[in-house]
């Protein structure tokens, strides 16, 4: 009776995410294809940035006449053309360093430095200690491995400047977690996430080359920043294909001037996650963050990516990411005190790869509605990679999954405002960077609402309902969190709570 009861629950929720995520999307096109006035901000918002500092980048705004302008014109001294022109001019040049960050032109380079960053504090309630993520150490037991309680999930400090006409900096390390080279995790220790320079081709910076630990191409889920993101993590689909979203490597990106002028509207007001380019190629080992190359092969990625303007002023991203190379897996270890059944239960590589180095390729799809004020985001990702069979063998196997997400925007006051969303995602395939790469099946429902009372505060509670493949927990007796035995089904609910303050 409870399996029945558990299954028609089930059911009845993902018909209700879908119904309700149609009826968003629908209003969501409908409003953005209806006449209306293009999108505008409140007053006291012009010349700030949500995130960054004011100095470094101020969103667009609307140009009024001078009154020496109008009357050189009503003296006749200058035409009407004259005054167009004067006008638009002016406005390229606003335009121009809302775009680029520019500084004060100072020969000192560390007076053209700016600095800002993040702290996120979390404390979740689960239901029961089986249920665990690998996004988030303090999600499950201790006997799962994991940092039950209050958790430092992130604390980020940039700093970034442009240094000269064509060259750029920026530094990101983290003051949260640590990955140690024996796989173990440790609180409040330090690690770089960023640390990359730019040089931009034209005066314009159309066109741009970068080197160091950045972002690589693998969803749009990974491109947006998490001090801007509204669920919790990110999807399991999209974030299997990069852990922590980097690795160390070259790229070049073409971003024209108007796709350079939307990125940074939808930055600044719009959770967008800024520009890396209409078109970006980039090289890279593929192992992952902060973790050596293993094997002679290098990734290539490549996105495609396209900032809309609807009529009615509104913006919207569409967009493709796709990668390819080969991933070393890490089989993990086990103690010989373990019953002989661990022989059964312990990953293997499939036939001749002693190398344990497996097929990683990707393709990925992608539409960005922001919250204006309905929106969404939808995903899918499908490809081929490294995943632990039923009989304990690591083969390579098909991968597919995504997400869908309804979101709204509530703005009270000229500084507060509340988002709502509701996301629901999939995702069929293995979890490479997981010691003896897992079968990451898994199904989530999360609501939740991001409320920001103040533009360097923002409060968020959301509620998940999840089950799919337990990737901690081991059958062998005496194993630990590297020592992964038969993988176990799992379900729980779980309510997160989050608190996240801005500096600048």
């Amino acid at each position: 009776m409870h399996n029945i009861f558990w299954q028609r629950w089930q059911i009845s929720r993902w018909i209700g995410a879908a119904v309700f995520s149609t009826v968003v999307a629908g209003a969501t096109i409908a409003q953005a294809l209806e006449p209306a006035a293009p999108v505008s901000q409140p007053a006291s918002s012009v010349g700030q940035s949500r995130f960054f500092p004011v100095d470094q980048v101020a969103p667009p705004r609307a140009l009024s006449s001078s009154a020496m302008e109008d009357l050189l014109l009503e003296k006749g001294i200058i035409t009407l053309d004259d005054w167009i022109r004067i006008k638009a001019e002016e406005e390229q040049r606003v335009s121009d360093r809302a775009v680029v960050a520019e500084f004060s032109g100072s020969p000192r380079w560390y007076d053209r430095m700016s600095s800002f960053g993040y702290g996120m504090l979390r404390y979740n309630l689960g239901t029961n200690g089986k249920m665990g993520t690998y996004h988030d150490k303090s999600v499950g037991s201790v006997a799962q491995g994991s940092q039950p309680g209050f958790f430092f999930r992130r604390i980020r400090w940039v700093m970034t400047g442009q240094v000269s006409d064509h060259v750029s900096v920026f530094f990101q390390p983290d003051l949260a977690s640590a990955f140690t080279a024996s796989g173990s995790d440790s609180t409040h220790a330090l690690t770089m996430r960023d640390a990359f320079g730019d040089y931009a081709f034209d005066k314009d910076k159309e066109f741009r080359f970068r080197a160091g630990l950045q972002r690589v191409p693998v969803s749009f889920d990974n491109w947006q920043a998490s001090r801007v993101r509204m669920a919790f993590d990110r999807a399991d689909a999209t974030n299997s294909g990069a852990t922590s979203e980097r690795d160390l490597g070259l790229s070049v990106m073409w971003t024209p001037k108007i796709a350079q002028q939307r990125y940074k509207q939808m930055l600044d007001y719009m959770y967008g996650p800024g520009d890396y380019g209409v078109i970006h190629l980039a090289v890279y080992n593929g192992q992952g963050l902060n973790k050596p190359e293993l094997n002679n092969n290098k990734h290539v990625g490549l996105r495609l990516n396209w900032p809309w303007e609807l009529p009615g002023g509104y913006l919207m991203e569409t967009g493709m990411n796709a990668y390819t190379g080969q991933y070393q897996v890490s089989k993990g270890t086990y103690s010989s005190s373990s019953p002989t059944s661990v022989s059964s239960n312990f990953p293997t590589n499939s036939g001749s790869r002693a190398s344990g180095n497996y097929k990683d390729e990707r393709v990925n799809f992608s539409v960005y509605f922001p919250p204006q004020p309905f929106g969404f985001i939808t995903e899918y990702t499908f490809g081929k990679g490294p995943q632990r069979n039923a009989s304990g063998t690591i083969v390579d196997s098909a991968l597919y999954g995504g997400y869908v997400q309804a979101h709204y925007q509530w703005k009270y006051s000229d500084a507060g405002l509340a988002n709502f969303y509701s996301r629901y995602q999939e995702y069929h395939g293995g979890i490479k960077f997981s010691t003896g790469a897992p079968d990451g099946d898994m199904k989530e429902l999360e609501n939740g609402i991001a409320w920001m009372p103040d533009p360097q505060w923002e409060f968020t509670v959301a509620y998940a309902i999840r089950e799919g493949k337990n990737l901690s927990k081991g059958t062998v007796a005496g194993g630990s969190s590297s020592t992964t035995g038969r993988q176990l089904e799992e379900r729980g609910n779980l309510l997160r709570f989050q608190a996240v303050w801005f500096w600048n």
